[in-house]
């Protein structure tokens, strides 16, 4: 807590240096239990609502720190960046949001949005909506014959439910594969089971499969991996075949059913997977390509659908061998519980008899104990606060018992908009009112590695809050806009073990905050989501350019020709248009060209001061000095923005192309709005165009300020 507040209060300084016009009256800190009460209150209503649970989920545990570390803190070789021990895939109970719930209307609310379409399309593929079909594989257990004909609750037989993007394809499924992690595995190995020949060998590979990672487990160029599952097989509900099963990495538990119809005749990784173990490659779409084929066609060695459309055959197989049109996605719900303790306290108790009850409101903020050992022991540290189980038992009874996680802090920021607006209010995390006159957001700016994360998450908690029907709108942002970030002088991203961090309070010190702001803004467009390295030289380059402006004044004269005035003209369009885009660096361009133009032609003082007000939103502190200087006593960033004349904006002369019977040979250039004679005598006259108009003239077709053509 020191750490953090002593650091608020340092970038608080280090912004306010930079001349930047916060709203500093609105800033909250989701630090502050004023703050984190409303998190943990709404957090009670989605647990009320069902939307917060407790569940399990895969986290990466460090038996060297006894501790669970974050994904961004395991290296690439599977080990923990901190203690170096190789990190363990555990299986922990975790609190839940169902952001899952809010999948299809996370995809298709984006199309209204106006954002930048990779943005959106970085959304809709880590939601990863597949439509497709739920089919039914029956089992056939070779060592205990009887099991067969065993049948369920509702009369069915024992069977493994699978999910395909293409039950168009059915007809070429050879065999089945499970995920490590499905549950029919788990209980086909555990001890009470005797349904395999090699349960000891699908043990070995079930353990190490469950230690890779997702993206190490998917890599397409990645060997295959599998253990057959002797002793069962499956039965392909077209062909009534018996087809073996396997338990393979490459399928996730996650996607789907967690099992898949293999299809390798129509599917790259199982082409790979039936290659390398030797099993039954059937062709179901016609083509002359070789295999695998994932296209779409008509179909073949498939009974009574051949020769119809994949489309269409798609609807028939699905009916007609009783599967079920579904759609699976690839976003899970979000694990927000940490065992850690700096993050807000999950508001939630336990009754003696172990059932969880939110934390009334009267009694939030729930905030956080000091007694606390932080030594890792492999539980939460809460778990170790006298204070906090004191507290609860004062409060709820004997033998009541507190929550020791704490939330994950993207919680902290799914929310913080709506705080911002409405930032003193002690009876609503955001009045309506507020709400109704600040949101959505209209431009929201961010780094592009939130495009999956914060993004997402805040969009979730804004249509959860819509539901309960405590915000006003279902969308959070209007507009988005992805900035890059500033490198290292190396190109590098800034890192301390690298030694290319910039520290922008020594540069303000060395070359003042209006040249550090500038180059900021000189670096390239801002929303192009592009990075940029930190050159010593383009930072001294946008400091001599202020130390020119601070000079500019002495060029200010009573009368100078139209020549500046109609640049001043062209700059105010210029900067304005470019400041509305973004792009601020041609807009500082454009300044740099006339302040160029204006010590050597002169200006005069009121075309001066206009200078300054295009100069003021990029050197602010430099510009009000000036202002002042010249004379003025309210504050130039209180003017009006000046305004270009769209007289003064076209130019004397335009260009014209020059055709002869249709076909361009030249360009002249002619006063604009010359007359049709004018601009034929001007290209008469012209030596490279002019020899190629010899010759009888039957027409003259002139487009004004355009093209002249000539018919010989």
């Amino acid at each position: 807590k020191e750490w953090t507040d002593a650091n608020v209060t340092y970038m608080t300084k280090q912004l306010r240096s930079m001349g930047n016009a916060f709203s500093w009256d609105h800033a909250a800190r989701s630090t502050d239990p004023e703050y984190f009460s409303w998190t943990q209150w709404m957090f009670t209503r989605f647990f009320e609502e069902g939307i917060a649970y407790r569940g399990t989920g895969i986290v990466n545990w460090c038996p060297g720190c006894n501790t669970v570390i974050a994904n961004e803190q395991v290296t690439s070789e599977g080990c923990c960046e901190r203690s170096g021990d190789q990190v363990e895939k555990r299986e922990m109970p975790q609190w839940m949001l169902r952001i899952t719930k809010y999948a299809d209307r996370l995809i298709d609310d984006l199309d209204a949005l106006p954002w930048p379409e990779h943005v959106k399309e970085a959304q809709r593929q880590w939601i990863g909506r597949s439509v497709g079909a739920k089919l039914s594989f029956e089992l056939r257990f070779e060592r205990h014959p009887e099991d067969n004909e065993r049948r369920g609750p509702h009369g069915e037989k024992a069977a493994i439910p699978v999910f395909t993007t293409r039950p168009d394809t059915l007809f070429g499924a050879t065999y089945l594969v499970l995920a490590p992690e499905h549950p029919w595995v788990t209980l086909a190995t555990d001890d009470a089971h005797d349904v395999l020949d090699n349960k000891d060998e699908v043990r070995t590979y079930v353990d190490e499969a469950r230690q890779r990672d997702e993206k190490e487990r998917t890599d397409a160029t990645k060997e295959k991996t599998g253990v057959e599952l002797k002793g069962v097989k499956a039965v392909n509900p077209a062909t009534g075949e018996e087809i073996p099963m396997y338990v393979a990495d490459y399928v996730l538990a996650g996607y789907g059913t967690g099992a898949i119809m293999a299809v390798p005749a129509h599917d790259e990784r199982d082409y790979a997977f039936a290659t390398k173990f030797g099993l039954l490659i059937r062709q179901v779409i016609d083509t002359d390509g070789e295999l695998p084929v994932t296209t779409a066609g008509k179909l073949i060695n498939s009974g009574e659908f051949d020769g119809i459309a994949s489309e269409e055959a798609k609807r028939a197989i699905v009916e007609r061998f009783g599967g079920e049109p579904t759609s699976t996605y690839r976003l899970r719900d979000w694990s927000i519980g940490r065992q850690r303790y700096w993050g807000v306290p999950v508001p939630i108790v336990y009754d003696p008899e172990g059932n969880p009850h939110s934390i009334p409101k009267e009694h939030l903020p729930w905030t956080l104990p000091t007694d606390v050992d932080f030594k890792p022991t492999g539980e939460p540290p809460l778990a170790k606060s006298v204070e906090l189980q004191e507290r609860t038992e004062r409060i709820f009874g004997p033998g009541w018992t507190p929550d020791v996680e704490t939330m994950d802090t993207f919680v902290d920021s799914s929310w913080y908009f709506l705080r911002y607006v409405d930032p003193h209010d002690s009876d609503s995390f955001s009045s309506k009112e507020a709400q109704r006159a600040w949101m959505p957001v209209d431009l929201y700016f961010g780094g592009a590695e939130h495009t999956t994360m914060h993004l997402l998450y805040s969009r979730f908690w804004q249509k959860a809050l819509y539901d309960l029907g405590l915000v006003t709108d279902q969308e959070p942002y209007t507009r988005r806009v992805n900035r890059g970030l500033v490198l290292g002088p190396d190109g590098a991203k800034m890192s301390k073990s690298k030694g290319n961090v910039i520290d922008p309070d020594r540069e303000v010190e060395r070359l003042g905050a209006d040249a550090v702001k500038m180059y900021l803004a000189f670096m390239g467009p801002y929303g192009d989501g592009a990075n940029y390295p930190w050159d010593m030289g383009g930072i001294a380059g946008l400091r001599r350019f202020l130390e020119r402006a601070n000079g500019l004044r002495a060029h200010v004269r009573t009368t100078v020709g139209d020549d500046i005035a109609v640049l001043l003209n062209r700059t105010i369009a210029k900067v304005t248009g470019d400041i509305d885009a973004y792009k601020f660096n041609t807009a500082i361009s454009a300044l740099m060209i006339f302040q160029n133009a204006a010590e050597k032609d002169g200006l005069t003082d009121d075309e001066y001061c206009t200078f300054l007000r295009l100069l003021a939103p990029f050197a602010p502190h430099l510009s009000e000095e000036l202002w002042h200087e010249a004379g003025k006593t309210a504050s130039v960033h209180e003017e009006a923005w000046p305004t270009a004349d769209p007289a003064l904006l076209e130019e004397s002369t335009v260009t014209v192309a020059v055709q002869v019977n249709g076909k361009t040979r030249g360009t002249i250039e002619v006063p604009r709005d010359a007359d049709e004679s004018a601009v034929l005598n001007a290209a008469l006259a012209d030596p490279l165009v002019g020899p190629k108009l010899a010759g009888e003239r039957k027409r003259v077709i002139y487009v004004a300020n355009k093209v002249l053509n000539v018919v010989l």
